[in-house]
């Protein structure tokens, strides 16, 4: 799958696959999207009801009213355990001896439409998806982090991070 575009299969049941929403680092294009420990069917443009706060190295997703890009990845459910394991890990949730970083949490995506994109033949599938994503477990702002506001991205007006990648035609 190219690093820097959306691709691969949009599974039509829920009940078939484990959803994975990012946000930051995770993404494509960005420090650790070779991190994931199994392929994706498909990796979707996405976005959440949240609050996004940022700094230089890394974002902390918590609850509020913004709409937060991101990116869905669909993964078979052979590989769920696996794949919450290893982002459990990078996450520092669960992890013992130490206190959550972030916690896992289930939320609802919303796909973001990239049909005008597409060929018409294309099958439609379900814009909204249960998800498993990370919300940062203390106040951001006391570990240097900025509150992020919603601007206009190629895919919509979201508060991303980094800013740099929403913003041209390559996170197609």
């Amino acid at each position: 799958m190219n690093p820097n575009s959306y691709a691969g299969m949009i599974p039509e049941n829920p009940d078939d696959v484990a959803v994975y929403f990012v946000y930051g680092t995770l993404c494509q294009g960005q420090c650790r999207q070779h991190c994931w420990p199994a392929t994706p069917l498909g990796v979707h443009p996405a976005w959440v009801q949240g609050t996004l706060f940022g700094r230089e190295d890394y974002p902390a997703l918590r609850p509020g009213n913004q709409r937060v890009g991101g990116e869905c990845w669909f993964f078979a459910k052979r590989d769920a355990e696996r794949v919450t394991e290893v982002l459990d890990e990078i996450e520092v949730t669960n992890q013992p001896g130490h206190p959550n970083l972030y916690d896992r949490i289930e939320l609802q995506a919303n796909l973001v439409s990239t049909s005008h994109l597409q060929p018409a033949n294309v099958p439609a599938f379900p814009q909204t998806w249960t998800a498993s994503a990370y919300h940062y477990a203390t106040d951001p702002l006391l570990d240097g982090f900025e509150r992020l506001t919603e601007q206009e991205t190629v895919l919509g007006k979201f508060s991303v991070w980094p800013a740099e990648k929403w913003r041209s035609m390559s996170v197609l």
